[in-house]
C-alpha cells in the first residue's frame, strides 16, 4: 500500500508542476498523464476517476502553497492582524506565488460556473486556510472567527483586484479598513 501511495505522491508532484506552469485549463487527463510519465488509464487506476484525481491534485497544490507560505513567513504568530495580512499579501504578490494565485482563481471561476467539484474543493481549501490563519494571527485576537473571515476576504479581494490590474485600489481599501 505504501508503494502505491508513494507512486501517487510522485505523480501528484509532477502533475502539480504541470498545473502550476500551464494552469488548470491544461489539466485534462492526457497532459496530466504525460506530465506524470504514465498513461491516462494508469491515472484512473491510481486515482479512481478524473474527478478524484482533480480533487487530490487541487488539495495537493493547496497543501504545497500552505507549506511554502509557512516556509516564507516568520515562524511565530504575527504581531498584529495588519502585519499578518501585509505579510501574506506580500508573499502572494511575489513571483514564486503567482502560479498558485492563477490556479486558485481558476478554481473560483469554475466554482462560480456551478462546477460542484471545484466548489467542494474550493470550500475545503478555504476551511484549511481558516485553520491555518488562526495559527498565524496574534493569539489574543478578539473574535478570532470573525477576524479570520475578515482577513480571508481581504486577501481574496486583493488577489482578485491584482488579477484585474487594480492593486492600488485594493491597497487603499485595505489601509482604510485597518485605519478604522
Amino acid at each position: 500500500m505504501s508503494e502505491i501511495r508513494n507512486t501517487r505522491n510522485v505523480m501528484l508532484e509532477a502533475m502539480a508542476r504541470h498545473a502550476l506552469e500551464h494552469g488548470l485549463s491544461a489539466a485534462s487527463l492526457r497532459p496530466l498523464a504525460k506530465a506524470a510519465g504514465t498513461s491516462d488509464r494508469m491515472l484512473i487506476y491510481h486515482f479512481g476517476s478524473k474527478d478524484r484525481l482533480v480533487d487530490e491534485l487541487l488539495h495537493f497544490l493547496a497543501s504545497d502553497l500552505a507549506a511554502k507560505l509557512d516556509g516564507s513567513l516568520p515562524p511565530n504568530r504575527a504581531l498584529s492582524v495588519h502585519d499578518c495580512v501585509t505579510e501574506i499579501i506580500g508573499l502572494l504578490r511575489s513571483k514564486p506565488f503567482h502560479a498558485y494565485t492563477r490556479i486558485w482563481l481558476d478554481i473560483v471561476a469554475k466554482a462560480s460556473c456551478g462546477d460542484g467539484s471545484h466548489r467542494r474543493v474550493g470550500g475545503g481549501i478555504i476551511d484549511g486556510y481558516t485553520d491555518w490563519l488562526e495559527k498565524r494571527l496574534p493569539a489574543d485576537t478578539p473574535d478570532m472567527a470573525g477576524t479570520v473571515a475578515l482577513v480571508l476576504t481581504v486577501i481574496e479581494g486583493t488577489m482578485v483586484m491584482d488579477a484585474i490590474g487594480r492593486s492600488l485600489l485594493a491597497d487603499a481599501a485595505r489601509e482604510r479598513l485597518f485605519a478604522c
